[in-house]
């Protein structure tokens, strides 16, 4: 995804959350509570709705005289009939009357919003609200949020990039601890819940709006439901006997399990009855009768298998928004992708106020803040993140081949930059999970997260292209991969000739092979995954053979891989200065130097402390009490770099360049030594 683009979906995703994040896990919670319903309410409201069974139960109008007994001066406006159930009677002021159709007894009255289920609806519709187009436009609004920022948003934001990432990205890691845990439980809770919430938010657009709803009607070219009325009746004309609707509406649909009927209001309305069939497919596939409400006649009549297929998609999607859809099974299903949403909510917010917390101090001089604004699993072990600018200002460009500080966990890590030619406006940087990580990896797999602020230093390039070279061979092992894919890239832009060889111990532990896969790369690289040590030294050796005059041999990986590559091109006959290494550490050849004791001595304070052969000079000074500012410790980071008054250094860090260290100005005292007797330091 456009880096661009990835920020501001991250930004709505995360500010749509912490605004209407409330009215979202409202709406699940008391969602998830209705899902089993039909099952739990006859149950926990036994004492209205159970009733007898008998072979005749009483003549229809006979049971709403007995409600009505129950509620003087209201008049009848609905009757839900069901098998095995009392019937109800529901009146003008909103009370519902529990009626036996068998004894007549009443069983109880009740609110339409009271009871546990009532009081879910209702805040579930936002039916405490008196006006129902308010109520509608706020659910429906929320649906379009789940469905547009929440949920689409959400999986754009973890979409993976290759299949072994997508596999890993659905597995909980239970090892991981505070900010890390909550960005795994929530990407991986999302992921799981985000089909069905898509599908139940996208049925309940046209339940909440009208305009939705015919908009579904003329999509599947299909007339819009409309109400018969009915003729005028004769002068003196009185209804008929709820008793004979009842009838008239159980011969339309023989064998109804669930019968609605509503009572009219006035002289010229219909009845309508609504009729469950035993076969229906599910609990909106009624079918719908109106009748004359003085002579019986049937006005009209639609059984559901003739609805048209608006009427039918609409009830469908109003069914499996309620779970009436997939038994038991879809129940289940539901309700736990309800249940998934206070997560997302408590884990969204969790990760939120945890990065606000550890948000990064103002940049110190040299330093820059950027945002993370993608990290996405390459390999289980590697993970690239996305670094934007946090401010205006763009960030400074970068060749092939370098890398910045990035400050994390207290520490300074280095990382290279993996941009191409065309990733612009952003840094892209992977890095690998050690093992015994000493903070660094560690840091920036559990606690950096999308939406961090970090500081990081400008890059700097020690592994630089030759712009002169014919022909480039470009060698890379595990993390090394990550300058030497942007060299490839670069190299690729530029016409220029070259190959590429990875070696890795299985092609699961490959990092960027989507991109190398692409067709322009075809044929320039090769991927050697889990070869031996003699089959790996066979391979070297071949590719390092017969040197071409004009080529430049490019290795970075582990530090004994590149000390063979190193070894066997030296025995090839490759010029030192056309092999060209990358170290994260203190430079190996120069830790085989001889190591002899010596004294520095600090130009400030002018004391001297003396460097024994088997310790370095930051750990003199820090036994004595000097403060230097340290962070790798082992000649790469340059944070303990200092300055050089008198003596020659013995160099034997990967932090200066050539000319700096010729001209023995500076040193690293974590790694260098001294090739005089005495060292005076700009301490």
């Amino acid at each position: 995804m456009n880096t661009k683009l990835r920020l501001f979906t991250l930004r709505l995703h995360r500010w749509s959350g912490l605004a209407i994040g409330w009215l979202v896990v409202l709406l699940a919670v008391t969602g998830a509570a209705m899902v089993f319903r039909p099952q739990l309410e006859p149950v926990i409201s036994a004492r209205l709705m159970a009733a007898h069974s008998c072979a005749q139960p009483l003549a229809l109008g006979r049971v709403v005289e007995q409600a009505q007994s129950m509620r003087p001066g209201t008049k009848p406006q609905l009757v839900k009939l069901a098998e095995g159930e009392s019937t109800t009677v529901r009146f003008n002021d909103m009370m519902d009357v529990y009626v036996d159709p068998c004894t007549g007894e009443v069983r109880g009255e009740q609110h339409r919003w009271s009871g546990f289920f009532n009081i879910m609806e209702q805040l579930h519709r936002f039916r405490f609200m008196s006006d129902t187009d308010l109520a509608n436009l706020i659910v429906g609004s929320a649906a379009f949020v789940i469905v547009l920022v929440f949920v689409g948003g959400g999986l754009m934001l973890w979409w993976p990039n290759s299949m072994q990432a997508f596999r890993r990205s659905l597995r909980l890691q239970p090892g991981l601890k505070g900010r890390a845990f909550t960005a795994n439980l929530h990407r991986v809770v999302g992921a799981y819940a985000a089909l069905v919430l898509l599908v139940i938010s996208l049925c309940s657009l046209p339940i909440a709006f009208k305009s939705i709803r015919y908009g579904l009607y003329s999509l599947l070219d299909s007339p819009r439901p409309t109400r018969p009325v009915a003729p005028a009746p004769q002068e003196g004309a009185k209804r008929l006997a709820l008793q004979q609707y009842l009838d008239t509406g159980r011969s339309l649909v023989p064998g109804a399990t669930r019968i609605e009927l509503q009572i009219p209001r006035k002289p010229d309305q219909a009845v309508e009855l609504q009729l469950l069939g035993p076969d229906a497919p599910h609990a909106n596939a009624y079918g719908l009768a109106y009748l004359d409400a003085f002579t019986g006649r049937v006005l009209a009549f639609e059984p559901y298998a003739q609805a048209s297929a608006g009427s039918k998609a609409y009830r469908w999607m109003k069914s499996i928004h309620m779970g009436y859809v997939g038994g038991l099974p879809g129940q289940v299903l539901l309700f736990l992708a309800m249940l998934a949403v206070p997560v997302l909510g408590w884990t969204g917010i969790a990760g939120y106020l945890r990065r606000r917390r550890q948000r990064a101090p103002a940049p110190a001089r040299g330093l820059m803040r950027v945002r993370v604004a993608g990290k996405h699993a390459e390999t289980a072990e590697i993970s690239t993140f996305e670094l934007v600018p946090t401010g205006t200002e763009p960030l400074p460009p970068a060749a092939p081949g370098a890398h910045i500080d990035v400050h994390v966990g207290g520490v300074v890590r280095q990382y290279s930059l993996c941009n191409g030619p065309d990733d612009r406006g952003y840094y892209l940087i992977a890095v690998k999970r050690e093992p015994d990580s000493r903070g660094g990896s560690r840091a920036m797999h559990e606690d950096v997260a999308v939406g961090q602020v970090l500081q990081v230093g400008v890059p700097r390039n020690l592994f630089p292209l030759a712009p002169d070279a014919g022909h480039y061979v470009l060698v890379a092992a595990g993390i090394g991969i990550t300058p030497i894919q942007a060299m490839a890239r670069h190299l690729l832009a530029r016409g220029a000739s070259f190959e590429l060889h990875y070696f890795v111990r299985s092609e699961a532990q490959a990092a960027f092979v989507t991109m190398l896969g692409l067709e322009p790369l075809r044929g320039k690289v090769r991927l050697h995954a889990g070869l031996e040590r003699p089959a790996l030294q066979d391979a070297l050796a071949a590719l390092v053979a017969g040197r071409r005059k004009d080529a430049r041999l490019y290795v970075c990986g582990p530090q004994p891989f590149m000390a063979l590559v190193g070894e066997l091109a030296d025995q090839a006959g490759w010029p030192a200065d056309a092999v060209h290494t990358e170290h994260f550490g203190a430079d190996p050849k120069a830790q085989d130097g001889p190591r002899t004791a010596f004294t520095v001595q600090l130009s400030r304070s002018g004391r001297s402390y003396d460097v024994p052969a088997d310790k370095s000079i930051l750990a003199v000074l820090s036994e004595n009490g000097v403060k230097v500012p340290t962070s790798c410790e082992q000649g790469f980071c340059g944070s303990c770099v200092c300055g050089v008054l008198e003596g020659t250094p013995d160099h034997r860090d990967s932090f200066l360049s050539d000319d700096e260290r010729r001209a023995g100005r500076r040193l690293l005292p974590c790694v260098s030594r001294a090739r005089t007797a005495r060292l005076v330091l700009e301490l």
